[in-house]
């Protein structure tokens, strides 16, 4: 039954995909001018625009709380715990969704709300048909992973590229049906979209009979891109009818949502036949992530994106918001991927790192070197070639000073902190560059936060797990002084420091008196509590630094966005 109610929600979230599209397509975005009501009324006439858009509403709401009963659901009956947070997912989604669905109408439809907007609705919809899909009987069934020949690049490789590329697809268009700009762009992608589509086809019918879903879902993909191409063609040469545009979007988020699959379907069916990847099955998908250091490389996408936000320009600009993180997303994914490559012997013998995958003896050294090298190469090559030079370069830099510099240092010197923080603080300014194309005085800025805030953050850390880096023949500050003093003058010192330096984006006009208020508050509450880690020297009062400095930048960086000044 769960099943079943997730494969209808998914299909209630297709239709309203199409509602929206339906809006779009016949400009009734304005159609009515407040929100939630319409007119004030909740059943306003259904004539004209207003059918269009408060139809819309209706569907949402209608779809909005399948989801949420879903997320429900699953809470109540789900014992996989990874299943319950995809649907918890989808609910906080819907709820963001509904937000900016107001703001597009409050707003009169900003480009940048609107297309948010639009890709906020694809990954829902993604989400739910991952959800029907997991929840099914073919899922639960018992399956070997099986090895594929050695050709490279792998079928899982090519099913996670055929996956990026229909995210990108998803936002060109949304760009386009938003701004007019960046089709070029769009068709580019659909020419590289269907030749990769081709592709996964003849490398899935050499596996048809071992893994018949990938084969399956393989071709479906195909059909999908190969129809929303003629369908997409049409539009251009029918002059944009009505029901070839929502046709194209709604084509669209299938094929979105059968890529994704497919790349879960290979990662989780098929092993790569080189040598070190064939790894356990329950040890594989979630071993790959578990490389990349999700929450590390979370933290440093929300700090690209930051940048590209405050260097932007112009709405238009929005459409390379995703290569700029996405490609940054595999640099870093990469480099940390290396990283545990060059410290599995460290790490076995720490207690907070001795489960990684690599430690544990569920993956190769030979396989995570592949992995990471294979993210970085992916990653900067995007960047390139996608963004600008400019940003490829700096992310390269930040690759090559986390795994030359800092990586070996930490076995020699307390030093490597300093250096270590200069690729922590770099991710603001690939966001810069990925919007600008140039480095200015404001990107500096943003470097010099992320650079002071890392050095409180990284001294708490040291001292929380001094044990753990005693073990493994780290030696930082607190493990080569005694007492502790040095240690506690830093953690003041760099806490003092903060306070001005957050406060420089107001100075040279990127934020404004908001902004400042917040930074200046947030600076000296943070002060003060390093001031009492460098006084007590406890393991207690360390414990509270390393929390506010997690809890610090996100608040900085969501005050710096929203009180952002546009610059020329």
């Amino acid at each position: 039954m769960l099943h079943r109610y997730a494969a209808l929600t998914a299909a209630a979230t297709l239709l309203l995909l199409i509602a929206g599209a339906l809006v779009t397509s016949t400009d009734s975005g304005l159609a009515v001018p407040d929100w939630p009501l319409s007119y004030g009324m909740w059943f306003p006439p259904m004539v004209g625009g207003i059918a269009y858009e408060h139809g819309h509403r209706m569907v949402a709401g209608v779809v909005g709380l399948m989801i949420l009963a879903l997320a429900l659901w699953l809470w109540k009956a789900e014992p996989r715990r990874w299943v319950r947070w995809l649907g918890y997912g989808a609910a906080g989604a819907v709820l963001v969704q509904a937000i900016l669905g107001g703001l597009t109408v409050l707003l009169l439809l900003p480009p940048q709300v609107s297309i948010a907007h639009a890709v906020l609705g694809q990954a829902i919809f993604c989400l739910v048909v991952c959800l029907a899909w997991c929840t099914s009987p073919a899922w639960r069934e018992a399956r070997a992973r099986f090895v594929e020949d050695r050709r490279w690049p792998p079928l899982a490789l090519l099913g996670m590229v055929a996956a990026l590329l229909a995210v990108v697809q998803l936002v060109l268009g949304a760009v386009i049906r938003h701004t007019g700009s960046a089709v070029s762009w769009h068709v580019l992608g659909a020419v590289n979209l269907a030749l990769l589509a081709g592709w996964i086809v003849v490398r899935a019918r050499m596996v048809r009979r071992l893994a018949p879903s990938v084969w399956t879902f393989a071709w479906r993909l195909a059909g999908g891109v190969a129809l929303e191409a003629a369908v997409g063609t049409s539009v251009w040469w029918q002059g944009g009818a009505v029901a070839l545009r929502t046709s194209h979007v709604a084509l669209g988020s299938l094929v979105l949502a059968q890529a994704v699959v497919l790349a879960w379907e290979t990662l989780r069916d098929l092993a790569p036949g080189v040598r070190g990847w064939a790894v356990r099955r329950q040890g594989g998908l979630a071993d790959y992530l578990a490389l990349t250091k999700p929450r590390v490389s979370s933290l440093v996408l929300m700090t690209t994106a930051v940048g590209f936000w405050l260097g932007m320009r112009t709405a238009a600009q929005l459409a390379l918001l995703l290569p700029v993180c996405v490609g940054t997303a595999l640099v870093v994914g990469g480099a940390n991927a290396l990283n545990q490559w060059m410290e599995r012997g460290p790490d076995a013998l720490m207690q907070r790192t001795r489960h990684r995958p690599l430690p544990a003896g569920r993956m190769s050294p030979e396989a995570a070197f592949r992995f990471g090298l294979g993210l970085s190469v992916a990653g900067l090559a995007l960047l390139a070639t996608l963004v600008n030079v400019l940003s490829a370069c700096l992310a390269a830099s930040a690759w090559a000073i986390y795994l030359i510099g800092y990586t070996p240092m930490k076995r020699r010197t307390p030093l490597c902190t300093l250096v270590g923080a200069i690729p922590g603080a770099l991710p603001p300014m690939i966001g810069w560059a990925g919007s600008r194309g140039a480095l200015a005085t404001e990107a500096w800025a943003l470097f010099a936060i992320l650079f002071v805030w890392q050095l409180p953050h990284f001294l708490a850390l040291a001292v929380l797990y001094r044990d753990d880096y005693a073990r493994a023949g780290f030696p930082m500050l607190p493990l080569v002084e005694t007492g502790g003093l040095a240690t506690a003058r830093q953690t003041a010192l760099y806490g003092m420091a903060l306070v001005p330096i957050s406060l420089f984006p107001t100075l040279i006009g990127v934020a404004g008196a908001a902004y400042f208020c917040g930074a200046t508050v947030l600076g000296l509450a943070f002060f003060l509590i390093a001031a009492r880690a460098a006084w007590v020297r406890s393991r207690a009062s360390a414990q509270q630094l390393f929390r506010a400095s997690v809890g610090y930048l996100p608040v900085l960086l969501g005050l710096l966005a929203y009180d952002r000044v546009p610059l020329g």
